[in-house]
């Protein structure tokens, strides 16, 4: 499943790569242009796998076959991407909320088994449920700005390979 996703990925990048380059239009191969239009599809492919980046984790990626690990490491690849650095400020920001939300109902519950009031429990389990899934949510929401953060900085990297040309 992950690596159909990520075959996916790459073929969406791809062919957003091609109608960058190619302005869109059918081009017929010449028996002449084969070489270089070969080598132009061999050198956009290696720029594309040095350049783009894809998900291990919420704080680990892949570029260029070299996994990193790290906040600090994946912010700085946010820095060509002014869309991407904000999506990814906010994915982290509510990671944190949700992070928290979860201490407190962990908190709350820890509280209760030790005090052994038992009047106490089931209020203490509700809350702790409510606060489980508050938190289950908000950090789906995390996860799914950081990869529309991670589709905005590869976007906008593969922009720059157009800008450069």
């Amino acid at each position: 499943m992950q690596i159909r996703s990520l075959s996916m990925r790459y073929c969406l990048l791809l062919s957003l790569l091609l109608c960058l380059s190619g302005t869109g239009r059918a081009q017929t191969i010449q028996p002449g242009t084969t070489q270089s239009g070969t080598s132009d599809m061999a050198r956009m492919r290696q720029w594309y796998d040095r350049e783009t980046i894809y998900l291990m984790g919420p704080n680990r990626y892949v570029k260029n076959n070299v996994m990193y690990g790290g906040h600090q490491q994946l912010k700085r690849e946010f820095v060509i991407s002014e869309g991407g650095m904000q999506l990814y400020l906010r994915s982290r920001r509510m990671r944190n909320i949700a992070t928290v939300i979860s201490l407190a109902g962990s908190a709350g519950s820890i509280y209760s088994l030790v005090t052994g009031n038992r009047n106490n429990v089931r209020t203490f389990f509700w809350i702790s449920l409510g606060t489980g899934l508050v938190s289950s949510t908000l950090s789906m929401q995390a996860n799914s700005q950081l990869g529309q953060a991670v589709w905005l900085r590869n976007r906008d990297a593969l922009i720059l390979l157009e800008q450069q040309r």
